[in-house]
């Protein structure tokens, strides 16, 4: 009965250093600028990242059975990311001035109110990153009312698409939440939008373990 209560004990702890372990490589990713495991040409500190609409697409916002509220074909998106490292992801904290809809380029009005937090996670086996985002809030207008939507929890809203040549893709694929706003508003709206990198110029983007 010792004999066996000792081994449970050791198969309890063995369990646990796996998990630990495991999750210290699944969150570790940084920003590369070479297509290497683990990452030989980490970018430098401090490397602002600025996303523009892919010219000719639009940013679409629509309620869940396909109806379109805003359609915007200009914006912009920029922060600087956190190094990341072996136990830790890559976080861009996001001001609500660095998410531009560029209104003007809207169906109706699209803004930013409060900003806040991306982060990227190395997808194995690939140069690609996953992208979730928390907080936030957008304004728009639907079906006449104002309403307010974002991130109460960290969700899944895409996928960062590596390149070498400095025109890595952001491809937006979610569903964000109702905060607050008419009855009318829909309680959840779909976005899907494409933005591409423009700064930094030039500059490889692979999102890579440590």
């Amino acid at each position: 009965m010792k004999y066996l209560k000792m081994l449970g004990l050791a198969v309890v702890a063995v369990t646990a250093l796996m998990a630990v372990v495991g999750a210290g490589t699944a969150s570790a990713t940084v920003l590369c600028d070479s297509t290497t495991t683990p990452c030989a040409q980490k970018w430098a500190a401090n490397t602002q990242l600025e996303f523009e609409v892919v010219p000719g697409t639009e940013g679409i916002w629509e309620t869940t059975g396909g109806q379109v509220i805003a359609a915007c074909s200009e914006g912009e998106l920029k922060g600087t990311p956190t190094a990341g490292g072996a136990s830790a992801t890559v976080k861009m904290p996001v001001q609500a001035s660095d998410w531009d809809w560029v209104s003007s380029s809207c169906t109706v009005q699209a803004n930013t109110l409060e900003g806040g937090e991306l982060e990227i996670h190395a997808i194995s086996g690939s140069d690609n990153g996953t992208v979730t985002a928390t907080g936030f809030n957008f304004t728009t207008t639907a079906f006449g009312a104002s309403c307010i939507y974002g991130f109460a929890k960290a969700t899944d809203i895409g996928t960062l698409t590596a390149s070498g040549t400095g025109n890595a893709i952001l491809d937006v694929n979610t569903v964000f939440t109702k905060i607050s706003g008419s009855l009318i508003c829909p309680a959840d709206l779909k976005w899907s939008e494409q933005f591409r990198q423009v700064k930094p110029s030039g500059t490889g983007l692979y999102v890579e373990p440590s």
